[in-house]
């Protein structure tokens, strides 16, 4: 595998005509923009290259936005669209293919999502077809294996857990947190069925191609670029969809990433695929 480090993310960019972009570690921390960012967005607006954001936010993407625009201070003319993994949890959900009842497992800031589920929302103590998990209840001091007890309980009743955020961990600022990737992971440990929607799983990127194609920003796969920090979600989704991609080094991997051989490293230990080249660079 060739690991190509390049020195500038606008002049790659400007060979296509749609990106794919991650938000939380490339184009924000949790806290803040990143300026070097948003001065890659405002080329891109200036070159016409539609930026479609892809979030692993189990979080409609009305949401979202409302929190890049409001809380961070984005102009939301840097960008085209959002599609979040919360918005494919939804509509996967309310084709009633995992059944036609539920428990919330996460955060109240996740409630949101719920309102777009048409299905049947059940308390604990009631009986209930699967698990929606969007997060840790308080991921500033819990951690998966808090849920071991409740987990096993789960399995012994043989409920699957719908993951609705594949990412296992995400920096907010300087501080590493758990996320509904990392609950799955953890309840599929213990020997449950999980079921995750986003990245790297395809749903999320037909939809993407989808209004793509809809919307007449291109037609070919080959027109896409897909930019974000996780090897195992962003560059495993891009390269398993058949499009493009760069990896932002100064992002979840930050610190694993010295050089090239840690590169070579994180991608065997993460992918059961052999890319034969990963594009990267420190940030955008």
């Amino acid at each position: 595998m060739k690991v190509n480090q390049i020195q500038g993310s606008v002049e790659h960019a400007l060979g296509y005509k749609v990106i794919l972009c991650d938000l939380w570690g490339v184009i924000h921390n949790g806290k803040a923009l990143f300026q070097h960012s948003i001065s890659f967005l405002e080329h891109m607006k200036e070159n016409n290259i539609k930026v479609i954001f892809l979030s692993n936010a189990p979080r409609p993407n009305y949401v979202v936005e409302d929190g890049l625009n409001k809380k961070l201070g984005l102009n939301k003319d840097l960008y085209d669209s959002i599609i979040t993994s919360g918005d494919i949890s939804c509509e996967q959900i309310n084709k009633k293919i995992h059944g036609e009842s539920y428990f919330h497992l996460g955060p109240s800031k996740d409630f949101d999502l719920l309102e777009r589920i048409s299905i049947q929302r059940k308390d604990i103590s009631s009986d209930f077809d699967f698990i929606l998990c969007t997060g840790l209840l308080d991921d500033e001091i819990e951690q998966p294996e808090t849920y071991k007890d409740q987990f096993e309980d789960f399995i012994n009743k043989n409920l699957k857990l719908i993951c609705a955020n594949p990412d296992e961990i995400v920096y907010r600022g300087d501080k590493m947190i758990s996320c509904a990737g990392g609950m799955a992971k953890y309840y599929s440990s213990l020997g449950g069925d999980i079921k995750s929607y986003g990245k790297p799983h395809q749903e999320i990127y037909e939809y993407a191609f989808n209004i793509i194609k809809k919307e007449g920003m291109c037609e070919s796969k080959s027109e896409i670029l897909a930019i974000g920090d996780s090897i195992k979600t962003d560059i495993y989704g891009a390269e398993k969809f058949g499009i493009d991609s760069i990896l932002i080094q100064d992002g979840i991997h930050k610190d694993a990433i010295k050089g090239e051989e840690d590169i070579m490293n994180l991608v065997k230990e993460f992918l059961d695929i052999d890319l034969q080249e990963i594009v990267t660079i420190k940030h955008l």
